[in-house]
């Protein structure tokens, strides 16, 4: 019973790690509760002379203990994969973006100049 117990406390860990999300308290629960099922089970296995079960409860243990690196591992892969999709995302947009370009109407250009208003209108002689 404690094998599912750390069982679902694992699966709960790695699918908040996978988003980004470590969960202290969920990683010392089921380092806790890993711990006692391995040795309850490698207890019962050495009384039932059951070497097998004896080493898949050590392995258990073992899981226990390496749950908290793998989920600050997971974690740490999915803030690098954001800040990744994140410069790919600003460096597409700086490429599509067409740069310094003059501004028409902004706080700085002047509204009432005439040629932004009117135009050059073409072709125009002063001395006419």
């Amino acid at each position: 019973m404690l094998d599912l117990v750390f069982l679902v406390l694992l699966i709960y860990v790695c699918f908040k790690a996978e988003r980004g999300e470590y969960k202290e308290t969920a990683c010392n629960v089921a380092l806790v509760i890993g711990i006692l099922a391995g040795v309850v089970g490698a207890a019962v296995g050495i009384a039932r002379g059951q070497g097998t079960f004896v080493f898949l409860n050590i392995i258990v243990m073992l899981m226990a203990f390496g749950l908290r690196f793998a989920a600050r591992h997971l974690v740490k892969l999915y803030i690098d994969r954001q800040v990744a999709e994140t410069e790919r995302l600003e460096r597409e947009q700086y490429l599509r973006s067409r740069g310094d370009e003059h501004i028409v109407y902004g706080d700085d250009t002047d509204f009432d100049d005439e040629e932004l208003r009117f135009g050059k209108g073409g072709y125009t002689d002063p001395k006419l």
